[in-house]
């Protein structure tokens, strides 16, 4: 898997958990951000995977061209 592939598929996987994440926090029950709700967890892993995505589309992807 090259830099690109990665790359789509971090984005992808970004824009899936943090809706999924944000979704399911706003229709459930959770009353204040809180790291034992599981789709708080959902929502930062797609936070963590959306800046890592940007890190490797600025310094990585075109480095090497």
């Amino acid at each position: 898997m090259d830099a690109r592939q990665l790359l789509t598929t971090l984005r992808l996987a970004a824009v899936v958990l943090v809706v999924t994440g944000f979704v399911g926090w706003a229709t459930g029950e959770a009353n204040a951000f809180s790291l034992e709700s599981p789709f708080t967890l959902v929502f930062l892993l797609g936070v963590a995977c959306a800046v890592i995505s940007i890190y490797l589309g600025i310094f990585l992807v075109n480095r090497g061209e």
